[in-house]
Protein backbone atom coordinates (compact mmCIF):
# COMPACT_ATOMS: atom_id res chain seq x y z
CA UNK A 1 0.00 0.00 0.00
CA UNK A 2 1.11 3.20 -0.75
CA UNK A 3 2.24 5.46 1.80
CA UNK A 4 -0.40 8.39 0.89
CA UNK A 5 -3.54 6.07 1.64
CA UNK A 6 -2.00 5.12 4.85
CA UNK A 7 -2.24 9.33 5.38
CA UNK A 8 -5.54 9.78 4.44
CA UNK A 9 -6.96 6.86 6.30
CA UNK A 10 -8.41 7.69 9.60
CA UNK A 11 -11.21 6.17 12.76
CA UNK A 12 -13.58 8.89 11.20
CA UNK A 13 -13.10 6.96 7.59
CA UNK A 14 -13.68 3.51 9.08
CA UNK A 15 -16.52 4.87 11.55
CA UNK A 16 -18.40 6.04 8.46
CA UNK A 17 -17.61 2.23 6.32
CA UNK A 18 -18.79 0.64 9.19
CA UNK A 19 -22.40 2.20 8.96
CA UNK A 20 -22.88 1.99 5.49
CA UNK A 21 -23.33 -2.69 6.69
CA UNK A 22 -24.92 -1.27 9.89
CA UNK A 23 -21.50 -1.95 12.09
CA UNK A 24 -20.12 0.08 14.59
CA UNK A 25 -16.76 0.92 15.43
CA UNK A 26 -16.00 -0.71 18.40
CA UNK A 27 -17.32 -3.74 16.60
CA UNK A 28 -14.45 -3.66 13.60
CA UNK A 29 -11.11 -5.17 14.08
CA UNK A 30 -8.79 -5.24 11.93
CA UNK A 31 -7.68 -8.49 10.12
CA UNK A 32 -5.09 -6.75 7.48
CA UNK A 33 -4.43 -5.90 3.90
CA UNK A 34 -1.65 -5.24 1.78
CA UNK A 35 -3.29 -2.75 -1.19
CA UNK A 36 -6.69 -2.12 0.85
CA UNK A 37 -7.91 -1.71 5.15
CA UNK A 38 -9.76 -4.98 5.90
CA UNK A 39 -11.61 -5.56 8.86
CA UNK A 40 -13.52 -8.21 10.37
CA UNK A 41 -16.81 -8.19 12.19
CA UNK A 42 -19.99 -10.27 13.25
CA UNK A 43 -23.75 -10.25 12.82
CA UNK A 44 -26.04 -12.72 14.77
CA UNK A 45 -22.80 -15.20 14.66
CA UNK A 46 -21.99 -15.16 11.13
CA UNK A 47 -18.57 -13.40 10.00
CA UNK A 48 -18.24 -10.62 7.65
CA UNK A 49 -15.56 -8.55 6.35
CA UNK A 50 -15.46 -5.17 5.12
CA UNK A 51 -12.69 -3.92 2.47
CA UNK A 52 -11.67 -0.13 2.24
CA UNK A 53 -10.01 1.01 -0.71
CA UNK A 54 -8.62 4.48 -2.03
CA UNK A 55 -9.82 5.50 -5.44
CA UNK A 56 -6.14 5.61 -6.66
CA UNK A 57 -5.92 1.72 -6.26
CA UNK A 58 -9.00 1.26 -7.60
CA UNK A 59 -11.93 3.43 -8.57
CA UNK A 60 -15.60 2.71 -8.35
CA UNK A 61 -16.29 1.58 -11.23
CA UNK A 62 -13.46 -0.74 -11.39
CA UNK A 63 -14.89 -2.08 -7.76
CA UNK A 64 -18.49 -2.88 -9.49
CA UNK A 65 -16.57 -4.50 -12.13
CA UNK A 66 -15.07 -6.67 -9.81
CA UNK A 67 -18.25 -7.48 -7.78
CA UNK A 68 -19.80 -8.05 -10.81
CA UNK A 69 -17.84 -11.17 -11.35
CA UNK A 70 -17.90 -12.14 -8.24
CA UNK A 71 -21.44 -12.00 -8.12
CA UNK A 72 -21.55 -14.05 -11.56
CA UNK A 73 -18.99 -16.51 -10.37
CA UNK A 74 -21.57 -17.44 -7.11
CA UNK A 75 -24.41 -17.50 -8.97
CA UNK A 76 -23.07 -20.08 -10.85
CA UNK A 77 -21.95 -22.00 -7.67
CA UNK A 78 -17.45 -21.16 -8.04
CA UNK A 79 -16.47 -21.14 -4.45
CA UNK A 80 -15.95 -17.71 -4.03
CA UNK A 81 -16.55 -15.18 -0.93
CA UNK A 82 -20.14 -13.86 -1.50
CA UNK A 83 -20.08 -9.97 -1.70
CA UNK A 84 -23.62 -8.06 0.17
CA UNK A 85 -25.29 -5.26 -0.26
CA UNK A 86 -25.55 -2.06 2.27
CA UNK A 87 -27.79 -1.24 4.17
CA UNK A 88 -28.26 1.36 0.87
CA UNK A 89 -28.99 -1.49 -0.92
CA UNK A 90 -25.71 -0.99 -3.10
CA UNK A 91 -22.73 -3.75 -3.54
CA UNK A 92 -20.43 -0.34 -3.45
CA UNK A 93 -20.57 2.69 -1.38
CA UNK A 94 -18.23 5.79 -1.66
CA UNK A 95 -16.83 7.85 0.68
CA UNK A 96 -15.88 11.45 -0.69
CA UNK A 97 -12.56 12.83 1.02
CA UNK A 98 -10.71 16.19 -0.50
CA UNK A 99 -9.85 15.26 -3.90
CA UNK A 100 -10.51 11.71 -3.57
CA UNK A 101 -12.83 9.08 -1.89
CA UNK A 102 -12.55 5.38 -0.28
CA UNK A 103 -14.82 2.87 -1.63
CA UNK A 104 -16.03 0.23 0.46
CA UNK A 105 -17.53 -3.41 0.66
CA UNK A 106 -18.16 -6.34 2.71
CA UNK A 107 -18.02 -9.82 2.13
CA UNK A 108 -19.12 -13.40 3.90
CA UNK A 109 -16.29 -14.19 5.37
CA UNK A 110 -14.92 -17.38 3.25
CA UNK A 111 -15.18 -20.64 5.69
CA UNK A 112 -12.52 -22.82 6.57
CA UNK A 113 -9.03 -22.43 7.47
CA UNK A 114 -5.91 -21.27 5.43
CA UNK A 115 -4.04 -23.85 4.15
CA UNK A 116 -0.52 -24.71 5.40
CA UNK A 117 2.46 -27.27 4.80
CA UNK A 118 0.36 -30.31 5.97
CA UNK A 119 -2.66 -29.94 3.46
CA UNK A 120 -0.40 -30.03 0.55
CA UNK A 121 -1.16 -33.67 -0.71
CA UNK A 122 -2.27 -34.76 -3.81
CA UNK A 123 -5.83 -34.22 -3.35
CA UNK A 124 -5.52 -30.91 -2.26
CA UNK A 125 -3.77 -29.75 -5.15
CA UNK A 126 -6.22 -31.42 -7.57
CA UNK A 127 -8.88 -29.72 -5.94
CA UNK A 128 -6.59 -25.83 -5.97
CA UNK A 129 -6.38 -27.28 -9.84
CA UNK A 130 -10.18 -27.70 -10.35
CA UNK A 131 -11.44 -24.80 -8.48
CA UNK A 132 -9.28 -22.19 -11.23
CA UNK A 133 -10.42 -24.35 -13.95
CA UNK A 134 -14.31 -24.27 -12.79
CA UNK A 135 -13.05 -20.09 -12.81
CA UNK A 136 -12.06 -19.97 -16.21
CA UNK A 137 -14.55 -22.17 -17.87
CA UNK A 138 -17.16 -19.41 -16.52
CA UNK A 139 -14.99 -16.57 -17.30
CA UNK A 140 -15.21 -17.82 -20.83
CA UNK A 141 -19.38 -16.94 -21.18
CA UNK A 142 -18.92 -14.06 -18.68
CA UNK A 143 -20.24 -10.99 -19.93
CA UNK A 144 -20.74 -7.59 -17.65
CA UNK A 145 -24.51 -6.89 -17.24
CA UNK A 146 -23.21 -3.20 -17.67
CA UNK A 147 -21.43 -3.08 -20.98
CA UNK A 148 -20.37 0.52 -20.23
CA UNK A 149 -18.64 -0.73 -16.78
CA UNK A 150 -15.90 -3.15 -17.49
CA UNK A 151 -12.56 -4.40 -15.34
CA UNK A 152 -9.31 -3.31 -16.82
CA UNK A 153 -6.92 -5.70 -18.77
CA UNK A 154 -3.89 -7.18 -17.05
CA UNK A 155 -1.04 -4.07 -18.54
CA UNK A 156 -4.14 -1.28 -16.99
CA UNK A 157 -3.33 -1.82 -13.63
CA UNK A 158 -2.14 1.62 -11.94
CA UNK A 159 0.92 -0.82 -11.08
CA UNK A 160 2.28 -1.16 -14.67
CA UNK A 161 1.28 1.84 -15.24
CA UNK A 162 3.29 3.82 -12.66
CA UNK A 163 6.15 0.91 -12.07
CA UNK A 164 9.17 3.17 -12.93
CA UNK A 165 8.00 5.81 -10.74
CA UNK A 166 8.64 2.80 -7.90
CA UNK A 167 11.55 1.50 -8.43
CA UNK A 168 15.34 2.76 -7.57
CA UNK A 169 17.12 4.96 -10.40
CA UNK A 170 19.68 1.58 -10.22
CA UNK A 171 16.83 -0.65 -11.37
CA UNK A 172 16.50 1.01 -15.00
CA UNK A 173 17.30 -2.67 -16.29
CA UNK A 174 14.47 -4.25 -14.08
CA UNK A 175 11.76 -1.70 -15.52
CA UNK A 176 13.49 -2.61 -19.11
CA UNK A 177 13.08 -6.43 -18.45
CA UNK A 178 9.00 -5.72 -17.41
CA UNK A 179 8.79 -3.57 -20.42
CA UNK A 180 9.85 -6.42 -23.19
CA UNK A 181 7.95 -8.94 -21.17
CA UNK A 182 4.97 -6.93 -21.32
CA UNK A 183 5.83 -5.97 -25.39
CA UNK A 184 6.20 -9.91 -25.31
CA UNK A 185 2.90 -11.08 -23.98
CA UNK A 186 0.95 -8.44 -25.91
CA UNK A 187 2.08 -10.31 -29.03
CA UNK A 188 0.22 -13.44 -27.92
CA UNK A 189 -2.94 -14.76 -29.46
CA UNK A 190 -6.15 -13.86 -27.52
CA UNK A 191 -8.96 -16.21 -27.97
CA UNK A 192 -11.87 -16.95 -26.00
CA UNK A 193 -10.62 -20.71 -24.99
CA UNK A 194 -7.31 -18.81 -23.82
CA UNK A 195 -8.15 -15.02 -22.63
CA UNK A 196 -10.90 -13.98 -20.17
CA UNK A 197 -11.53 -12.10 -16.58
CA UNK A 198 -9.62 -13.90 -13.87
CA UNK A 199 -8.64 -13.59 -10.56
CA UNK A 200 -4.92 -12.86 -10.91
CA UNK A 201 -3.80 -13.99 -7.69
CA UNK A 202 -5.13 -17.26 -6.58
CA UNK A 203 -1.97 -18.05 -3.97
CA UNK A 204 -2.48 -19.74 -0.84
CA UNK A 205 -2.89 -16.53 1.34
CA UNK A 206 -6.12 -15.93 -0.93
CA UNK A 207 -8.58 -18.45 -0.33
CA UNK A 208 -9.45 -20.78 2.79
CA UNK A 209 -10.06 -24.50 2.71
CA UNK A 210 -12.75 -26.82 4.42
CA UNK A 211 -13.93 -30.74 3.78
CA UNK A 212 -11.78 -30.39 0.12
CA UNK A 213 -13.98 -27.24 -1.28
CA UNK A 214 -11.42 -24.27 -1.52
CA UNK A 215 -13.41 -21.24 -0.80
CA UNK A 216 -11.76 -17.78 -2.98
CA UNK A 217 -11.40 -14.19 -2.05
CA UNK A 218 -10.12 -11.29 -2.76
CA UNK A 219 -10.46 -10.54 -6.54
CA UNK A 220 -8.72 -7.00 -6.36
CA UNK A 221 -6.50 -8.00 -8.65
CA UNK A 222 -8.84 -9.43 -11.11
CA UNK A 223 -8.05 -8.57 -14.74
CA UNK A 224 -8.54 -9.56 -18.42
CA UNK A 225 -5.50 -11.98 -18.69
CA UNK A 226 -4.72 -15.19 -20.76
CA UNK A 227 -5.80 -17.97 -18.03
CA UNK A 228 -2.42 -19.46 -18.14
CA UNK A 229 -1.09 -16.99 -15.81
CA UNK A 230 -3.25 -17.84 -12.88
CA UNK A 231 -1.73 -21.78 -13.19
CA UNK A 232 1.59 -19.41 -13.07
CA UNK A 233 0.72 -17.89 -9.96
CA UNK A 234 0.07 -20.53 -8.32
CA UNK A 235 3.10 -22.16 -8.63
CA UNK A 236 4.87 -19.61 -8.04
CA UNK A 237 3.34 -18.91 -4.84
CA UNK A 238 3.42 -22.39 -3.68
CA UNK A 239 7.41 -22.74 -4.37
CA UNK A 240 8.76 -19.59 -3.20
CA UNK A 241 6.68 -19.33 -0.50
CA UNK A 242 5.38 -22.35 1.57
CA UNK A 243 8.32 -24.70 0.11
CA UNK A 244 11.66 -23.67 1.41
CA UNK A 245 13.65 -26.20 0.38
CA UNK A 246 15.27 -25.13 -2.68
CA UNK A 247 17.01 -28.26 -3.30
CA UNK A 248 13.97 -29.95 -4.23
CA UNK A 249 12.70 -27.21 -5.98
CA UNK A 250 11.96 -28.83 -9.17
CA UNK A 251 10.50 -32.11 -7.84
CA UNK A 252 8.28 -29.92 -5.79
CA UNK A 253 7.50 -28.29 -9.02
CA UNK A 254 6.70 -31.42 -10.59
CA UNK A 255 4.31 -32.95 -8.05
CA UNK A 256 2.74 -29.64 -7.48
CA UNK A 257 1.57 -29.32 -11.41
CA UNK A 258 0.90 -33.18 -12.15
CA UNK A 259 -1.90 -32.91 -9.89
CA UNK A 260 -2.63 -29.57 -9.57
CA UNK A 261 -3.35 -30.16 -13.85
CA UNK A 262 -5.25 -32.98 -13.28
CA UNK A 263 -7.72 -31.26 -11.00
CA UNK A 264 -7.71 -28.07 -13.60
CA UNK A 265 -8.13 -30.58 -16.71
CA UNK A 266 -11.34 -31.75 -15.16
CA UNK A 267 -13.07 -28.40 -15.70
CA UNK A 268 -11.00 -26.39 -18.26
CA UNK A 269 -9.04 -27.17 -21.31
CA UNK A 270 -5.45 -25.10 -22.63
CA UNK A 271 -3.62 -25.69 -25.31
CA UNK A 272 0.12 -26.49 -26.38
CA UNK A 273 1.21 -23.08 -26.97
CA UNK A 274 -0.54 -21.71 -24.02
CA UNK A 275 1.56 -24.32 -21.46
CA UNK A 276 4.57 -23.57 -23.35
CA UNK A 277 4.39 -19.66 -21.93
CA UNK A 278 4.17 -20.50 -18.59
CA UNK A 279 7.85 -19.42 -18.34
CA UNK A 280 7.29 -15.92 -19.26
CA UNK A 281 4.16 -15.75 -17.26
CA UNK A 282 5.99 -16.62 -13.88
CA UNK A 283 9.00 -14.21 -15.10
CA UNK A 284 6.38 -11.62 -15.11
CA UNK A 285 5.31 -12.43 -11.71
CA UNK A 286 8.64 -12.12 -10.41
CA UNK A 287 8.76 -8.87 -11.55
CA UNK A 288 5.28 -7.90 -10.23
CA UNK A 289 6.33 -9.16 -6.89
CA UNK A 290 9.87 -6.80 -7.33
CA UNK A 291 8.06 -3.87 -8.33
CA UNK A 292 4.98 -4.17 -5.42
CA UNK A 293 7.60 -4.28 -2.48
CA UNK A 294 9.62 -1.55 -3.63
CA UNK A 295 5.89 0.25 -3.99
CA UNK A 296 4.57 -0.85 -0.17
CA UNK A 297 7.33 -1.90 2.18
CA UNK A 298 10.11 0.01 3.94
CA UNK A 299 12.74 -1.82 2.12
CA UNK A 300 15.19 -1.15 4.69
CA UNK A 301 12.62 -2.86 7.93
CA UNK A 302 11.32 -5.37 5.75
CA UNK A 303 13.46 -8.42 5.90
CA UNK A 304 11.44 -10.19 3.58
CA UNK A 305 11.73 -7.78 1.08
CA UNK A 306 15.32 -7.56 1.10
CA UNK A 307 15.70 -11.67 0.84
CA UNK A 308 13.68 -11.44 -2.35
CA UNK A 309 15.27 -8.48 -3.90
CA UNK A 310 18.57 -10.15 -3.73
CA UNK A 311 17.48 -13.60 -4.67
CA UNK A 312 15.52 -12.29 -7.88
CA UNK A 313 17.22 -9.15 -9.33
CA UNK A 314 19.94 -11.26 -10.82
CA UNK A 315 17.43 -14.21 -11.88
CA UNK A 316 15.32 -11.03 -13.85
CA UNK A 317 18.83 -9.27 -15.35
CA UNK A 318 20.19 -12.77 -16.61
CA UNK A 319 16.86 -14.11 -17.88
CA UNK A 320 17.16 -17.25 -15.51
CA UNK A 321 14.08 -19.34 -15.22
CA UNK A 322 12.10 -19.74 -12.43
CA UNK A 323 12.15 -23.63 -12.78
CA UNK A 324 13.84 -25.65 -15.19
CA UNK A 325 10.33 -27.34 -16.56
CA UNK A 326 8.47 -28.67 -19.41
CA UNK A 327 5.19 -27.41 -19.06
CA UNK A 328 3.78 -28.91 -21.81
CA UNK A 329 4.13 -31.97 -20.30
CA UNK A 330 1.23 -31.89 -17.66
CA UNK A 331 -1.51 -31.50 -20.88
Amino acid sequence: MEAHMKSLFNHQILEEAGKHFDVELKDLFKVGGFENFIYGYKKSEEEFILRISHSSHRTYEELLAELDFVNYLAVHHANVSIPIVSKEKNLVEKIDIKNSYFTVSSYIKAKGERPTPEYFNENFFFNYGRTIGNFHRLAKKYHPRNSTIKRFKWDGDPLFINARSYLLDTDEIIYNRFTELIKKLNQLPITKENYGLIHTDIHIGNFFTKDDQLCVFDFDDCAYMWFISDIAIALFYYLDFSMRDETHEKENAHFFMTHFMKGYLTENKLSYEDMSMMQDFLKLRELVLYIVLYRSVDMEQNNFAKRYVDKYRNRIIHHVPFVELDFTQYL
